[in-house]
């Protein structure tokens, strides 16, 4: 399906990529954050062996976790090869715009949108927070789906719209605002597929037991009242397009007067409606309609346990983008006034994306903004675990004032006195967030390795047992019990808890070493050399140091 081949074109394309990398370049080097880190603990994407898995229509996402695998396979655990691909997608969807756009209107407003689209401040949590890269494949490929669709390649459309389903559910509202705003032959099938994908994706939900989305938040925040926050947050939105700044990564909403807000809504939807069905003004109606349409799946009566966030404006930012071009292509010295705003967009783009350079800088800053929030004391206390341990521990003793059911902070409050050697105190706490949620994995292995440092290994190996069963993936927990059953004096016990650690790290030289010594003591003699020469040693002389036990790390 080819897209261009208009010299022009291809110099405003050029273009875009330079603007883009110059935006964007520098997250190249920045880590992972928030729940970047959950990409890293799924094992379907950090197993070679599991590409299969992303071909199981009973998952969300496939798509997007599919490229996550492919960057692991590719480029390890580093975050380079992660914020790059973001990056290139972001550039590819401004491009996208663009190629869609000029179908429609003048190459000057497609410009416009392109670039207001790429240079957008409000673009950086969708670009440098990894896991949203969601949102971004979603976008691309709706934008493919569109320009195949405006094109009469409607095989090709119906298979791109699906892709950017598995890429993210919210992108059934790409097709419905088609069905909804363009008289095509084929909208009443569009609705019912986007309807059909959407009642389907809130059934996996349901099925998957999801409890921060859908069906599952119900018993927390009903549909209703989720509305009425979203009546609110829209104007967070709205102005935040407009005038981007202060921005942060989480908000939080004083109590206010629904009324006012729904009936300004209203006011905004029924002028839009007015506009798009005037000739002269077909093009804000448009994207007044479509605006409110594309946030719908995440902003209407779909409960989440999050009010807001940035990165659900980045496909609504499609319909912001095209009015934004469309306004400036009505004024005098168009092209001055362009230049002059992009020039202020990119500089607050730069500038939000140094506070996406280092986890202390962007939580230190999300602090300022929602300080009554349980979760951004948590992750401020994340950032500051390795650095400063005191800062961190005042974080998460903030995030139990605040929030007093919350294992994770007690968690990490164990690992900290369990640093210090402080391994009473560190059980102590592993004890209280598994009172909280006994299902908390992390703590119960991390118990587990306090209570070997306290000289209890039966307790410590029931921890590690309860671990396995709550988490049979977890090859920590099973070295752990290695270890333990070694320094026991349990060779036979030890050695297949190694072989199914080396199943999944066939590289790890520890697990092979102790293997190998757990061999020699069994009376294995020549397993245990053969188990040497994997990894380059001759003789069990060299190999005398007993590895210690695996703690689980610091959780998102």
């Amino acid at each position: 399906m080819k897209l261009s081949n208009d010299p022009e074109t291809l110099k405003i394309t050029a273009g875009l990529v330079c603007v883009g990398l110059l935006l964007f370049g520098a997250s190249i080097n920045d880590p992972f954050h928030f729940d970047d880190v959950l990409i890293l603990k799924d094992s379907n994407v950090t197993n070679p062996a599991q590409w299969s898995h992303f071909l199981n229509p009973i998952y969300l996402r496939q798509l997007t976790f599919f490229t996550f695998y492919l960057n692991h396979l590719i480029g390890g655990a580093s975050p380079v090869g992660f914020h790059a691909v973001n990056i290139v997608l972001h550039i590819a969807n401004a491009v996208l715009i663009l190629l869609l756009l000029r179908r429609f209107l003048e190459r000057w407003t497609a410009i416009a949108a392109a670039v207001i689209f790429l240079s957008h401040p409000i673009q950086t949590e969708s670009v440098l927070y990894v896991y949203q890269r969601s949102i971004l494949l979603a976008c691309f490929f709706s934008l493919l789906g569109l320009i195949a669709l405006a094109g009469n390649r409607h095989g090709w459309a119906a298979v791109l719209f699906l892709c950017a389903f598995e890429s993210k559910e919210s992108a059934i509202a790409i097709p419905l605002a088609v069905a909804v705003l363009w008289n095509h032959r084929y909208r009443i099938s569009m609705a019912a597929a986007s309807l059909t994908l959407g009642v389907a994706a809130l059934g996996l939900l349901l099925y998957w037991e999801e409890s921060t989305v859908g069906i599952g938040m119900m018993n927390t925040i009903t549909p209703f009242s989720y509305f009425v926050t979203q009546t609110r947050v829209a104007y967070t939105y709205l102005r935040l397009l407009v005038f981007p700044y202060p921005q942060s990564l989480e908000y939080q909403f004083d109590e206010f007067q629904p009324l006012p807000q729904i009936l300004g809504l209203s006011v905004i939807l029924f002028g839009a409606w007015r506009m798009y069905r005037s000739a002269k003004w077909r093009v804000p109606g448009l994207a007044g309609l479509a605006f409110f349409i594309l946030l719908a799946p995440t902003s209407s009566l779909v409960p989440s346990a999050d009010a807001a966030f940035e990165h659900r404006l980045y496909l609504p930012m499609l319909a912001f983008a095209m009015l934004a071009g469309w306004s400036l292509a009505k004024l005098p010295r168009r092209t001055w006034i362009l230049s002059g705003l992009v020039v202020v967009l990119a500089v607050l783009t730069v500038q939000r994306g140094r506070v996406w350079a280092s986890d202390v800088s962007l939580w230190e800053d999300t602090v300022k903004h929602a300080p009554g929030k349980a979760r951004v004391w948590f992750n401020l206390g994340g950032a500051y675990l390795e650095l400063d341990p005191d800062k961190a521990r005042g974080s998460f003793l903030r995030a139990l004032e605040l929030q007093r059911s919350f294992p994770e902070a007690l968690y990490n409050l164990g690992l900290i006195e369990q640093r210090k050697a402080n391994f009473p105190v560190a059980v102590a706490y592993y004890e209280r967030a598994i009172a909280q949620q006994d299902g908390y994995w992390p703590a119960w292995n991390n118990m587990g390795n306090a209570l070997v440092s306290m000289g209890e290994s039966e307790r410590a190996l029931r921890s590690y047992e309860r671990t396995l069963n709550l988490n049979p993936d977890y090859w920590p927990a099973q070295y752990n019990l290695a270890v333990v059953h070694y320094k026991n004096g349990r060779f036979d016990a030890a050695i297949p808890r190694l072989r199914t650690v080396l199943d999944w790290r066939p590289d790890d030289k520890e697990a092979r070493r102790l293997l190998a010594l757990a061999l020699d003591r069994a009376g294995f003699r020549n397993e245990a050399a053969e188990e040497l020469k994997k990894i380059g040693e001759t003789g069990i002389a060299a190999s005398t140091q007993i590895p210690e036990t695996i703690s689980e790390p610091s959780s998102p």
